[in-house]
């Protein structure tokens, strides 16, 4: 009865978990649903006052038929004919850009300066993507300067991709010459402290973090620790990792130019006008929350996409995309040749000529010509090993004694006193034999940590010694490392 009240009990807890897992899901499922449903009467509500923009509405979609149909390859738009909409930039931005794409100068000039009139950065920046959507990279440039001005310390989605686009050469070499130009910019602008941290940051970079155990494989472990000896071979191979990096990033690279920017322009088109922006973006929150449950906004075109300078050295150091690549290198080629200088001049300096270590304990001073204080070491090391004669010399006159007592108590006749000296016989025996033993175990003992220690001593002077023939080989390899980048970057 005991067995099935516990098994019972057993299988109760668990099915009261069982239970309390299901419990939770469909008190989750029902609080998701409850959520959905409310976000679906919000959306209804939201989408009778969007219904009021009617006029915005159908600008938009016109525009998204136009966008669509330059992805398509149309060369020649016809004008979009759109309804009067006071104050939405986008009906005279789609009008100037259908006009540019057809060659209609007049009409262009037109349309596109009353869409600057009333939103400059969203119109330069809507003919920027739609004519490059349109494969128009060359007539996009006039308006690519206007819609990547000056760059600030971040940068927003919609910079990033038109500096990832030029770099790739969506835009020709005029587009890359202006993003370099602008990244340029920032650097000459930095304060001297910022611009030295941040090159310390490539510095660091291109090193990488410090391994203690690159460099000291090959070394005795009384060298391991000496910075002259175990740095050079590593400084000199980041210095060849760099040379790689810069070499590869500046090849050429054949790849037709192309950047899709449908994306973009589409997010910046169903932002909407002023007046219904903030609508726009609940209906997409709510939707977001019906289909997903998540209920988050999408980022917007002028979302920030992060430091202008972290992106830039991540596009060498952390990314391989071509075009940024070679671009990060043209823009931080000041830099670049500073660490590479700087990695030369550590690698190339000469290992010492001697050291100061400590081995098995005594302080040596090891150089290329040998230990000159070995002696003096061994010489400690016999001295800590002499034992004294004396308690040797004890234990032979307590035997002495024992005997002469031995040879007293057989002529006296006293029984008694022979234990007496067969006692001292055999104590001052058993200590001059230990004692004896303990000299001569100590002399070679002594005889095996002078070789030892002179081994060791040898061990390093050759290892100094290869570390000088190295370091001969190593130099031209820096110098020529060295050379490369700086003939590169120049």
């Amino acid at each position: 009865m005991q067995t099935a009240y516990s098994h019972a009990e057993s299988r109760s807890r668990a099915l009261q978990s069982r239970l309390s897992e299901v419990q939770g899901t469909l008190e989750r499922r029902l609080g998701r649903l409850a959520k959905s449903f409310d976000a679906f009467v919000e959306l209804s509500d939201v989408r009778l006052e969007l219904a009021m923009f009617d006029r915005e509405s159908a600008v938009r979609h016109r525009t998204r038929r136009l966008l669509t149909g330059l992805t398509q390859g149309a060369g020649d738009p016809p004008p979009l004919d759109l309804d009067e909409c006071p104050g939405y930039w986008l009906r005279p931005a789609a009008d100037g850009l259908a006009a540019l794409v057809r060659g209609d100068d007049e009409a262009a000039e037109k349309f596109t300066a009353e869409a600057i009139a009333l939103d400059e950065d969203r119109t330069t920046l809507f003919l920027t993507l739609g004519l490059a959507t349109a494969g128009r990279y060359v007539d996009a440039v006039p308006w690519l300067s206007r819609s990547l001005p000056s760059l600030g310390t971040t940068v927003t989605a919609v910079q990033r991709q038109l500096w990832i686009a030029c770099a790739d050469g969506a835009f020709g070499a005029p587009g890359a010459a202006h993003i370099e130009r602008r990244l340029t910019e920032v650097i000459d602008e930095m304060p001297g402290e910022a611009a030295e941290q941040e090159r310390e940051r490539w510095r660091q970079a291109v090193t990488g973090k410090p391994d203690g155990r690159r460099g000291r494989a090959k070394l005795p472990r009384e060298l391991q620790n000496v910075p002259g000896l175990t740095e050079p071979p590593v400084v000199a191979e980041s210095l060849a990792g760099l040379r790689r990096k810069v070499e590869e990033a500046l090849q050429p690279v054949d790849a037709e130019p192309a950047a899709d920017f449908v994306g973009l322009l589409i997010t910046l088109v169903d932002e909407g006008a002023p007046d219904e922006r903030e609508l726009m973006a609940r209906a997409r929150e709510l939707r977001d929350i019906i289909e997903t449950g998540a209920g988050q906004r999408p980022p917007a075109w002028d979302a920030p996409a992060g430091e202008t300078l972290e992106l830039l050295r991540g596009d060498l150091f952390s990314r391989s995309t071509p075009g940024p690549r070679a671009l990060a290198v043209r823009v931080g080629s000041r830099w670049l040749r500073a660490i590479a200088e700087g990695l030369a001049e550590r690698a190339s300096a000469a290992p010492p000529d001697a050291v100061d270590v400590r081995v098995y304990g005594h302080s040596l001073r090891v150089g290329l010509d040998g230990t000159p204080a070995l002696p003096e070491a061994q010489a400690t090391i016999d001295e800590a090993a002499v034992v004294s004669p004396t308690g040797e010399r004890l234990g032979m006159a307590v035997a002495i004694a024992g005997v002469l007592v031995l040879a007293l108590t057989i002529a006296a006749g006293i029984p008694a006193l022979a234990v007496v000296s067969a006692v001292m016989i055999l104590v001052g025996a058993g200590i001059w034999i230990k004692l004896r033993t303990d000299r001569s175990r100590a002399r070679e003992e002594a005889e095996h940590n002078k070789e030892r220690l002179a081994r060791q001593a040898e061990t390093i002077t050759d290892a100094l010694k290869n570390c000088h023939t190295v370091h001969n080989n190593l130099a031209k390899t820096v110098e020529a490392d060295r050379q490369a980048i700086v003939t590169v970057l120049t």
